[in-house]
């Protein structure tokens, strides 16, 4: 069987976890929240829209809860970061460095631009979005479902 061209495959750094996705476009969002940061260490997290998401390996998959809305994932083997998630919504979204191919992948969106640090320039040609800015998207997607 031949692998549909947009579906990618992604892993952690150990390999315990194992990702198949369909990539519907390949523009991606670096999100610089103050939680992100720390979770990835320094940066943005990369995260780029997923469909038709296989996971395997989910007893190696520790989930975390560091808000009331979101839930963080990652290889409890290796540390790898694996996805955030609306809690009690499926999984949207993943970290592009997962991917084993990241051909055609590009910055379009960013967000929480106020929390960039300072040695991080912005992205020429993405969208820029403040906390406030999704902190109101946040509330109205909340309010709607």
């Amino acid at each position: 069987m031949t692998a549909r061209p947009d579906r990618r495959t992604a892993q952690c750094l150990c390999g315990a976890v194992r990702i198949t996705a369909v990539i519907p476009d390949g523009g991606f969002q670096l999100c610089h929240c103050e939680q992100c940061q720390r979770w990835t260490g320094g940066g943005p997290l990369t995260a780029i829209r997923a469909k038709e998401i296989e996971i395997t390996g989910q007893d190696a998959i520790q989930t975390y809860h560091a808000s009331g809305h979101g839930a963080r994932a990652f290889c409890k083997v290796c540390g790898t970061t694996l996805y955030w998630k609306m809690q009690d919504h499926p999984l949207g979204f993943l970290p592009v460095g997962l991917f084993d191919d990241q051909s055609g992948f590009t910055v379009t969106e960013e967000i929480f631009v106020d929390k960039r640090p300072d040695w991080l320039p912005p992205h020429a040609g993405a969208s820029q979005q403040d906390e406030a800015e999704m902190q109101a998207q946040l509330a109205a997607f909340l309010e709607q479902n």
